[in-house]
């Protein structure tokens, strides 16, 4: 197998600035601000664009324009829904999910954290990292629809 020509490796290194550009345009036009508000359907759209884009990338095989008009619609698409989801919450509900008490008052729901398929360790990581020690001290802790658990404290009974 032979070396590849510094011709092609420019070819490749063009089609991938080129395709960055596009779909880095495309991904600020569907208003993410960071990776952390990514959600399972903004993953998928992420994976499909990186596998629909790809091969214009390797070996300079794939024509550009079928990249971009194939990256451009699934980000198209990926818009569209989640316009279609911000007027319509009772759709995103079941699209997306909702958040889930997994604690209450202390105590921990386990019904929810069997269907959640979560562990009391999983839980009790999110409480220690908010500086509590026990469950008791846990006014509530929330399953959010991004995989975060948030951890509200209760408040401290009133010197008397």
């Amino acid at each position: 197998m032979s070396a590849p020509s510094l011709a092609l490796l420019a070819t490749i290194a063009m089609r991938t600035a080129i395709v960055l550009l596009v779909l880095f345009g495309g991904m600020r036009l569907l208003g993410k601000r960071a990776i952390g508000e990514l959600n399972l359907y903004d993953l998928l759209l992420i994976l499909m664009i990186s596998n629909a884009v790809q091969n214009c990338m390797t070996e300079g095989i794939g024509p550009l324009a079928v990249a971009l008009v194939s990256g451009s619609t699934l980000l198209l698409v990926g818009w569209s829904v989640a316009e279609l989801l911000a007027r319509r919450p009772s759709l995103e509900r079941r699209a997306m999910g909702a958040p889930a008490v997994l604690v209450h008052h202390g105590r921990l729901i386990a019904g929810t954290v069997r269907r959640e398929r979560l562990g009391k360790e999983e839980i009790m990581t999110a409480v220690r990292e908010q500086g509590l020690a026990r469950l008791e001290q846990v006014k509530l802790a929330v399953l959010e629809v991004d995989g975060t658990i948030s951890v509200v404290p209760e408040e401290p009974a009133p010197a008397p």
